[in-house]
């Protein structure tokens, strides 16, 4: 008997999750909460999971309300055109924006650490066609991707604890040091390394033999093991280099994996660096499908990713992504949407509920059709 290609499994679903948050921001959590929480820059990372618990359970339940298609397909189904396609627009420029932003963060780190003489446009479009391949296969063969990319986080995990016998208990102490305002700023900033629970709005019709309270379970799990571990590497990074060491690093973590020398291997940062680009891949496709499917939608296609607009999303984020950005206006950027993106995301889907709140009563009230 022939599986059915577009169902997916409770773990796969959790994995799904856990790789659609886990991108570029792991290895410059810890400098960029370095300046707002100090010793506290782990506890800004475990409130940042609490938060986003939250926001968790509100895109769990908007995700709850498309039957056999994905959210994008039913704002347009249930808002109408005018509405739903500016609800739509919205949500592809957003998250085309993010898309963007992984890409460029990922070719400045890479073009310091690794390919320094590897041209821009391959390593763009290297990472572009394997994201736009994944998108004309079955929702299984990113699933398992996605489990498989997971298994390599324990990587991180066993190199960190490699470096414990280095580690410094007073570089964390005291815990809350910069105060719990400071701290729970640091958390505000710590959910851009959280964003990428989005990607539930694209599998509502992938987990329909599933039970809606296993969906949210399994997504609460993704989150919180996503940010436990994030929290294990800041913690890790606070350890080892002290507060005053990491505001000079932009990208901790792999100082801490090159500080790490067996006999054999003389730049282990290389090695964690290529396994990087797997997380980098998945956070990526996760952005670009929620992309692609905003725009489809906007056309009213049955598909997801309809080849032709895959083509052009893919064609417009490459071009893009071409072109380079100076450090300080990468800062500058990163540094506004890491500020706005998640609170601009987390207001977009309040609205989007209300909307859809408000389109119910209407229909209730005798108005068969869809808000114009």
């Amino acid at each position: 008997m022939t599986r059915n290609p577009n169902v997916i499994g409770k773990l796969q679903l959790t994995c799904m999750i856990i790789q659609a948050q886990f991108g570029s921001a792991i290895i410059t959590i810890a400098h960029a909460l370095n300046e707002k929480a100090g010793t506290g820059a782990w506890v800004s990372c475990l409130l940042s999971g609490i938060i986003n618990t939250f926001y968790a359970y509100l895109m769990w339940k908007l995700a709850g309300k498309a039957k056999g298609m994905n959210v994008m397909q039913m704002l347009m189904q249930r808002l109408g055109g005018f509405i739903g396609r500016g609800i739509l627009i919205i949500m592809g420029v957003f998250y085309a924006l993010i898309s963007y932003l992984v890409l460029t963060n990922w070719i400045v780190t890479t073009d310091l650490w690794a390919y320094p003489r590897t041209p821009v446009w391959f390593l763009l479009l290297a990472l572009i066609s394997v994201c736009f391949y994944m998108s004309r296969k079955p929702i299984r063969v990113y699933a398992r991707f996605s489990v498989l990319a997971t298994i390599f986080m324990t990587f991180f995990i066993l190199l960190s604890l490699f470096t414990v016998k280095d580690w410094n208990h007073y570089n964390v102490m005291p815990v809350l040091e910069s105060g719990w305002l400071k701290i729970l700023n640091g958390s505000l900033t710590a959910q851009w390394a959280l964003m990428g629970i989005e990607f539930l709005l694209l599998l509502p019709c992938y987990y329909e033999h599933l039970d809606m309270r296993t969906v949210l379970r399994m997504t609460l799990y993704g989150n919180w093991a996503t940010t436990i571990f994030i929290a294990f590497c800041t913690f890790s990074s606070t350890a080892l280099f002290g507060t005053d060491m990491i505001s000079y690093i932009g990208q901790p973590l792999l100082y801490q994996m090159k500080a790490i020398s067996f006999n054999v291997i003389e730049r282990f940062d290389l090695i964690v660096i290529s396994i990087w680009i797997l997380f980098i891949l998945t956070s990526v496709y996760s952005f670009f499908m929620l992309f692609v499917s905003s725009i489809s939608a906007i056309f009213k296609q049955p598909q997801a990713a309809p080849l032709p607009i895959a083509i052009v999303c893919a064609i417009l984020l490459f071009t893009a992504s071409a072109y380079q950005l100076t450090v300080e206006q990468l800062n500058m950027v990163n540094g506004l949407i890491g500020r706005f993106g998640p609170f601009f995301s987390f207001s977009l889907i309040i609205v989007i509920l209300l909307l859809l709140r408000f389109a119910g009563i209407f229909r209730k009230s005798g108005g068969d059709n869809p808000l114009p």
